[in-house]
């Protein structure tokens, strides 16, 4: 039922008037009063002609607004609109509402609003009613490629709209899409997104952004699994799924049960919700390293197997391996690490294996103070002696300069390094004996060349 204020509002014997003329437009207040009663109400807001001081002579806010009207232009102020500002005059905030219900009552062009939106300009969508001028509305938004705009638009389509409705007019405008689903999922809107992106036949992508958003957004690992396991069983175990990414879920929910166990074991530190490499890094630091060649490859605290699952590669792997048994001091740890056992000739023999550069990780056993043996073990991998004897001389390895200054045959050079070692110590005697079989193979080369 309308209000009395209606009626005075549709009666045609009633002026018209418009806020933006800039004719004072005079509108009669019924009343049985004289013209003393009459007033300018929307003329140019002045002090002059619209004196506040005296409220024995202020209208009620009725006659200016219905209540229906000014409950519709309220509401619309806290969705869309700032708060009026504190410390105004009421001829201010009556021009203010003005205004304010003239955008309501007049609906400007989409592209205007657009206009607006694109330069952060705050203004309200309501009066955007019809399924036409929605679709409208959304189409300049999308074509000014403003973010901040196209954002604004939908968020306003799905407040106003059915959900197949919204659906339907974002199934053809990607960008839209795309704005809308990134701003929901970071606001963990996992149920809106999926069903947005399930009704636009993209469930690999549905799958994805479910299987990112419960990774980085609960550090919960008891539940992030079992939400795991039911989006693998849901989406990446289905035909058709992406293979890749099925392995790659299925290797994370590995990872995490991992974890899991590892938290039982005595002494064990927090591992988890970490990373591959981190968890990888505690697995080479708790090992038994032993016989690779048996079946402790397969036991699940293996770090042969983690690296094996997780498609760590061998460089990678070995990289990590060395530096953890270096800090514990697990010097014959390196055996198992480098060297494989491989059958030849019915025989059981042992093959040097490296996948990372020789230098650097002499380099590196040097800076994790391992002991000489260990260092010349690995320069002795070298091919190149001058290269061995540069790399010898670097890490302070004495045996190792020995050695390579004998591949070098440079005697000369050997007996000046013997020389420079302290008698008596071991190395003195490794760089003499050196020196005699060098001499004593000379010797034999001159006999054979004379013979």
């Amino acid at each position: 039922m309308e209000s009395k204020d209606d009626d005075y509002w549709n009666d045609s014997t009633n002026k018209s008037f418009n806020f933006d003329e800039d004719e004072v437009a005079v509108l009669e207040v019924p009343s049985a009063s004289t013209a003393a009663n009459r007033r300018s109400l929307f003329g140019e807001d002045t002090a002059s002609e619209v004196h506040f001081a005296n409220t024995q002579q202020e209208l009620p806010l009725s006659v200016i607004i219905s209540d229906e009207d000014l409950a519709s232009l309220l509401e619309d102020q806290s969705r869309c609109e700032a708060p009026l500002p504190k410390g105004i005059s009421l001829e201010e905030e009556v021009k203010l509402l003005r205004r304010r219900l003239q955008e309501c009552s007049y609906a400007p062009t989409a592209a205007s609003v657009v206009a607006k939106l694109v330069l952060g300009k705050s203004c309200s969508l309501e009066m955007f009613r019809s399924l036409g001028e929605k679709e409208e509305l959304l189409d300049d938004a999308v074509a000014s490629g403003s973010g901040n705009a196209i954002l604004k638009v939908v968020l306003f389509l799905e407040r106003t709209l059915k959900k197949k409705l919204f659906y339907r007019l974002l199934q053809t405008r990607p960008e839209a899409v795309s704005h809308y689903v990134n701003y929901m999922a970071l606001r963990l809107k996992v149920t809106e997104c999926t069903d947005l992106l399930v009704f636009l036949g993209r469930h690999h992508e549905a799958s994805l952004l479910q299987f990112s958003i419960y990774v980085r957004s609960t550090s919960n690992v008891e539940f992030k699994r079992q939400r795991l396991k039911k989006i693998y069983s849901d989406y990446f175990s289905q035909p058709g799924a992406n293979s890749f990414y099925a392995q790659l879920v299925a290797n994370y929910i590995n990872l995490l049960e991992f974890q899991v166990s590892e938290q039982h074991a005595p002494n064990a530190g927090s591992i988890l919700d970490r990373s591959v490499l981190e968890t990888l890094h505690y697995a080479c630091g708790r090992y038994k390293w032993g016989d690779t060649a048996t079946a402790t490859l397969q036991s699940p605290a293996s770090p042969f197997k983690l690296a094996e699952a997780h498609a760590v590669g061998a460089p990678q792997f070995e990289w990590i391996a060395l530096n953890e048994r270096a800090r514990a001091n697990a010097w014959l740890d390196f055996e198992h690490i480098f060297e494989r056992k491989a059958w030849l000739n019915l025989k059981q023999r042992k093959s040097f294996t490296i996948h990372i550069p020789i230098d650097r990780t002499i380099l590196r056993l040097a800076a994790l103070s391992a002991p000489e043996p260990v260092l010349n073990n690995f320069l002795a991998k070298v091919d190149d002696p001058a290269r061995r004897l540069g790399l010898a001389r670097r890490v302070g390895a004495k045996k190792g300069v020995v050695d390579a200054l004998v591949a070098l045959k440079d005697r000369t050079e050997l007996e000046l390094f013997r020389d420079g070692l302290e008698a008596g110590t071991e190395e003195r005697f490794y760089a003499e004996n050196a020196l005699k079989s060098l001499n004593n193979k000379w010797k034999s080369d001159a006999i054979k060349l004379i013979k």
